[in-house]
């Protein structure tokens, strides 16, 4: 593929994003399936020769989880939820540490596991942990909070605790309304600890790995701050370093 045809791409791929992102903001539904169409279809039409070939499948990806969460019936939502699945698979394979596309798929089959059952949803918070992992290896403590709601899911209060502190340190967390509001976080709301850890966000905390560019006491920040994904409250919130 030429460079004229490669620039192309990225001009079609940044519209299709900019039209999403404007129907979500406008929090219209109509107006976001709608584009939603569009994008995918605009998505699909970049081949795999194309510089943006990779950019483009986390943004269908993104858009397919989009769509699944406009679904009323959860038979055609978990169709969606497993489509978006294999475009971020594929985006992986075409860049290994892609760290979006690592996040966003464990957000995705956090979402797809409950609506699922049995062995399925098993199945299902099992690969989120192996896609959460992959995240952190990329970039250390990006998938902190979103562990913690995988812990909180799954009864272990302990660790979930754990992680929420560390992603506290890591400067890791949404905005408090948002953990408050967190389906994943509801159960966890209930033990003694919650309101003493959302007492202590605000507390000034420096992370191990920060501690070195301390001056005078005073933390030096160095990171990006983070918040739990692009996709979990508000479908792209999290700041990445990298895609």
């Amino acid at each position: 593929m030429g460079l004229l045809d490669s620039v192309f791409g990225k001009s079609k791929v940044n519209a299709a994003n900019k039209k999403v992102k404007a129907a979500r903001e406008a929090n219209d539904p109509v107006a976001l399936e709608k584009a939603l169409t569009g994008a995918i279809t605009i998505y699909q039409s970049i081949g795999s020769d194309s510089s943006v070939f990779k950019d483009a499948l986390y943004n269908w990806g993104m858009a397919l989880l989009y769509s699944a969460r406009l679904k009323k019936q959860d038979a055609e939502a978990i169709v969606l939820y497993e489509e978006a699945g294999k475009k971020f698979s594929f985006c992986l394979v075409a860049k290994p540490d892609y760290l979006a596309a690592a996040l966003d798929w464990g957000v995705v089959l956090m979402e797809l596991a409950a609506l699922q059952k049995g062995a399925a949803q098993v199945a299902s918070y099992a690969l989120a942990k192996e896609k959460f992992t992959l995240a952190n290896s990329i970039q250390k403590g990006v998938a902190s909070y979103n562990f913690a709601c995988l812990h909180a899911v799954e009864g272990d209060f302990d660790a979930c605790k754990a992680a929420l502190e560390l992603a506290r340190d890591y400067g890791n967390l949404p905005d408090e309304q948002d953990i408050l509001n967190d389906a994943d976080m509801q159960v966890a709301k209930t033990q003694d600890w919650f309101d003493d850890f959302i007492t202590s966000i605000n507390a000034p905390v420096v992370a191990e790995d920060e501690k070195a560019n301390t001056e005078g006491g005073e933390a030096k920040k160095t990171g990006t701050v983070y918040s739990k994904t692009q996709v979990k409250t508000d479908g792209f919130k999290v700041k990445y370093d990298d895609k």
